[in-house]
């Protein structure tokens, strides 16, 4: 049977429920990455975990010289369409079907980044935290790895349990609950407005992320030689607060 992941993130709905994603977001987040590192435009770039391209395609277009990995066949034919698309010419980036549990690109990469919670979907902690010394092994000595997660905290005293959203004349309700130190969402598609009728059913599809707080992600960097220069609770540049911020954003580098 497929996981939970190869079949929600090969959904059109996917990608429609989070388009709010826009292309302000990306360029702001990329703004805070240059803000923040000391690296030339032309150094190379790793996107770990790249869906559809969009932050790579922007890293593209500020002179990087990028690669974006994803597991999702269909999310890495997402990101070649829309680089065909892209009308700027002479952008350095190629996408690759690769796992973010195996892949070592031996030392080669300035920067690397893991963007949009795109972490902590295994139910074991070693395959989880392998990302760590994978990126490790494919990043330059002082390269620098940017890693952008959910604050667990946030999440738990904030978690809102149902959200209705109605795309292409459909109901998508996202039911979400937290169990196990995983929070679990599952994604309902609906016709019609009979909200509890469609939540008697079957789910769709689900997400599921393991809740690791910043002590825990913190072990994990220095176990895997990386020293945490800065820490950021939003994509604006607003400093981590463990009990206030949406997110949990880590510049590190290897050390």
């Amino acid at each position: 049977m497929k996981e939970w992941f190869e079949k929600w993130f090969s959904s059109e709905y996917y990608l429609k429920l989070y388009r709010h994603r826009e292309e302000k977001d990306t360029r702001t987040f990329v703004n805070l990455i240059q803000r923040n590192i000391d690296s030339s435009t032309k150094a190379t770039l790793l996107d770990v975990c790249c869906g559809s391209g969009r932050h790579s395609i922007e890293f593209a277009k500020r002179g990087y010289d990028v690669t974006g990995i994803d597991y999702s066949p269909f999310m890495i034919n997402k990101a070649k369409l829309a680089l065909r698309s892209n009308k700027e010419v002479g952008l350095k980036i190629k996408f690759l079907i690769m796992d973010m549990r195996n892949f070592n690109f031996e030392s080669s990469f300035d920067i690397i980044v893991n963007i949009f919670s795109s972490f902590g979907y295994f139910t074991n902690d070693e395959e989880n935290f392998s990302l760590f010394s994978n990126v490790n092994a494919s990043l330059k000595k002082n390269g620098y790895f940017i890693f952008d997660f959910l604050n667990r905290y946030y999440v738990i005293k904030y978690l809102v349990p149902l959200t209705k959203t109605v795309i292409d004349g459909k109901i998508i309700l996202q039911k979400r609950r937290i169990e196990n130190n995983f929070v679990f969402k599952d994604i309902y598609i609906c016709q019609g407005n009979r909200t509890q009728d469609c939540l008697r059913r079957k789910p769709d599809f689900m997400e599921r992320i393991k809740l690791y707080g910043f002590t825990e992600i913190r072990s994990e960097f220095k176990k895997n030689n990386f020293e945490i220069i800065e820490t950021f609770g939003d994509y604006l540049g607003n400093k981590y607060n463990e009990l206030n911020s949406k997110r949990l954003i880590i510049f590190a580098k290897k050390i």
